[in-house]
């Protein structure tokens, strides 16, 4: 069973709900297309489920869109969306998310690095229990000092100031419930950090040893210069996991803390005054009380807006700040 729209036994297109629908980020990767298609219907067709492989080209400039548009006529499982530019690994993830119809969702890169032979394994470990399984390139084929490191460090200084517990927060091969990726909204860079929303939604991650290929073909796209991008990236998502529904105590505390110091500034300045009779316009300490106090106004004025802003964002569109995993005991909805 390889055609993942027109199985042998399964009556019309589209008559039973998908299985699994695989998410593919595709920018310039032409040469790698045909075989990974390939592969991928080739490992879940031995699983016999029902697929759909949703290609996202991100404005590929190497002919990769019309290797799509010819796969797609000869692959009925196969379905792609054109962005009109690039516009980043993240945007297609979301739009891949939104169009995939599967129970379950997987998401890999396209340059054939990542092993389709591995679904079948995050499939069995998502079945332990999980919302969302990572793998792990344990044993990683890249350059060590462009890639491996950088990566490394990356990862190491996640965990810690995140608190997740996974290794490789890089890996694109994931598998999700559709539950999952129906609530996830990504944006700028931030599909490198789905295990961290997704564990700071609530969501069980499980994390699977996969394997990892050399690229055969084609060009990285990622270079030392991603690592700086991470980093920033990070702090959004720190602030985000811990402070997202109260950013008072992030602005406010800094607020009361400049104001603290400028009282106590003050007070030394005015020390000087009354004891030493020091002029206060030369005391360099007496500027920097007003500043402190100055800015320890604005940050709580910051964080009172921001509380404001959280408030209207969750109200205006009914979200809550919680997530109900399930409901026993009440009356049917609808």
């Amino acid at each position: 069973m390889i055609d993942g729209n027109a199985a042998p036994g399964l009556g019309a297109p589209h008559e039973l709900p998908m299985d699994l629908s695989v998410v593919l980020p595709v920018y310039n990767e032409r040469d790698n297309l045909v075989p990974l298609l390939d592969e991928i219907a080739a490992a879940i067709g031995r699983m016999h489920k029902r697929f759909e492989i949703i290609a996202v080209d991100d404005g590929s400039r190497d002919g990769s869109d019309a290797v799509l548009r010819q796969a797609a006529a000869e692959r009925p499982y196969l379905k792609v969306i054109f962005f009109r530019r690039n516009a980043g690994q993240s945007a297609a993830f979301d739009a891949g998310f939104q169009a995939a119809t599967g129970a379950l969702v997987v998401t890999m890169d396209a340059d054939r690095q990542n092993d389709p032979a591995d679904i079948p394994l995050l499939v069995g470990k998502l079945n332990e229990g999980f919302d969302l399984v990572t793998g792990w390139r344990k044993n990683r084929q890249d350059g060590l000092l462009l890639r491996k490191i950088p990566s490394r460090i990356a990862n190491f200084f996640i965990r810690k100031l995140t608190g997740a517990e996974v290794h490789d927060l890089g890996c694109s091969l994931k598998i999700y419930r559709k539950e999952l990726t129906d609530e996830l909204r990504l944006y700028g860079e931030m599909h490198r950090f789905i295990s961290v929303l997704a564990d700071g939604m609530g969501a069980r991650v499980g994390e699977v040893v996969v394997n990892h290929r050399p690229r055969v073909t084609g060009r990285s796209k990622y270079g030392i210069f991603r690592t700086f991008k991470v980093m920033l990236d990070m702090t959004t998502i720190w602030f985000m996991r811990r402070y997202q529904t109260k950013p008072i105590y992030v602005f406010g505390g800094l607020g009361a803390l400049m104001v603290l110091a400028g009282f106590v500034l003050s007070a030394f300045v005015l020390y000087e005054k009354l004891v030493d009779g020091a002029w206060v316009h030369r005391n360099p300490l007496f500027l920097i009380a007003v500043t402190c106090s100055l800015m320890g106004v604005q940050s709580i004025g910051t964080g009172i807006l921001a509380e404001l802003i959280v408030r209207a964002h969750f109200e205006s569109q009914k979200k809550t700040a919680y997530a109900i995993a399930s409901r026993a005991g009440f009356p049917p909805e609808g």
